[in-house]
């Protein structure tokens, strides 16, 4: 990563056969619903939000979690649309790729730093 050259970000096309970002999304959302590490989260973190005495412990349960998603989906959105605009605007300063350039050598010299502090570490 030090010594290679980077393509322009202006250069970076998606193939013909991208899939639609419809499918992506739904995608994502079904490998969430169905990853068991986020329903054992939801399972241990949830319920202290719960009074243990009230009635319609379940809904209160779904509820927390709809809310929970529709937060994390919406900052995930915010998220993604900031990081497009700045590869946009990156795309747009690009000057023969030495923005891409100059990130995939922090990126290589970052990898050899965390590679230097695993060896040296005492575990």
């Amino acid at each position: 990563m030090l010594r290679s050259r980077a393509a322009p970000i202006a250069d970076v096309t998606l193939p013909s056969d991208a899939v639609p970002l419809r499918r992506v999304f739904w995608q994502g959302a079904l490998t969430n619903a169905l990853n068991p590490k986020v329903a054992l989260f939801f399972l241990a973190f949830l319920p202290q939000f719960i009074d243990a005495g009230a009635p319609g412990q379940a809904w209160a349960l779904v509820v927390l979690g709809t809310l929970f998603n529709i937060g994390g989906t919406g900052i995930n959105l915010v998220v993604a649309l900031a990081a497009s605009r700045v590869a946009q605007g990156m795309a747009a300063r690009s000057r023969g790729g030495r923005i891409g350039s100059w990130f995939q050598r922090a990126a290589g010299a970052l990898f050899i730093g965390l590679g230097v502090k695993l060896a040296l570490s005492s575990r």
